[in-house]
């Protein structure tokens, strides 16, 4: 997630020009709630996502860091709230069952902790099909990652090695995404990583350059020897 300070809140809770800076900044994570709450891909052309974005917005105009809560902590509390109420607003007009008649009758709801695994799931979801669209391009499936990543510290710290010098040269990372293809050459006369290495982690490395420059929480925990690397440059 990107960082953001205090002022910077403040400043676009009362300038709309830099309100839209900062909601173009959170595109991603504002998606990404809503879509979890929801249980489904949320488009900016679906209601969740209007909804979510009037929330985000009033998370701006009323956050208070003197209350000791982080801005991504509330703002994500204020979306999944008002995407809940939305939601439940719409069983009720479709004629459904709510979730509190639910409960009055019996059903075994989930506990808090239940309740906090499915949302991490569901947030995993959404980001593996995401990152699956971005990486198909380049020949890669998801369910290749497993096979390709490296099993040795030597190899790990090549494969870092690679990301971290893709992520300092942005020129490179472009003719990557151009290409489809990883600069081989370059990065082995650049960082002297074995070309045999680089030629069988292709797909881990690439995908482990397009999360760190992404907006992937989840996936980022199972790479983050990857991601702390990597991030160190910044």
């Amino acid at each position: 997630m990107a960082n953001i300070t205090d002022q910077e809140i403040r400043h676009a809770a009362q300038n709309d020009d830099a309100m839209t800076a900062l909601v173009r900044k959170y595109h991603l994570f504002i998606i990404r709630v809503s879509s979890a709450t929801s249980r489904k891909f949320v488009t900016k052309h679906d209601d969740e996502y209007a909804i979510a974005l009037k929330a985000f917005c009033d998370a701006v105009k009323t956050y208070d860091p003197a209350e000791g809560v982080a801005f991504e902590a509330y703002a994500k509390l204020l979306i999944k709230n008002r995407v809940i109420d939305y939601l439940r607003s719409e069983a009720r007009h479709k004629g459904q069952v709510s979730l509190e008649e639910e409960m009055e009758n019996g059903r075994d709801v989930a506990n808090d902790d239940e309740r906090a695994q499915e949302a991490m799931q569901s947030d995993a979801a959404f980001e593996i099909a995401r990152l699956s669209q971005i990486i198909k391009p380049y020949g890669i499936a998801f369910s290749d990652l497993p096979e390709v990543s490296p099993k040795h510290q030597k190899t790990r710290e090549d494969c870092a090695a690679a990301v971290v010098f893709l992520l300092k040269n942005p020129p490179l990372v472009a003719e990557m995404r151009k290409t489809r293809g990883l600069p081989i050459k370059i990065l082995h006369e650049s960082c002297g990583i074995p070309r045999k290495t680089l030629e069988r982690h292709r797909k881990y490395i690439v995908t482990a350059t397009e999360v760190c420059l992404g907006d992937f929480p989840v996936i980022a925990e199972y790479l983050k020897h990857m991601i702390s690397a990597a991030r160190s440059v910044e």
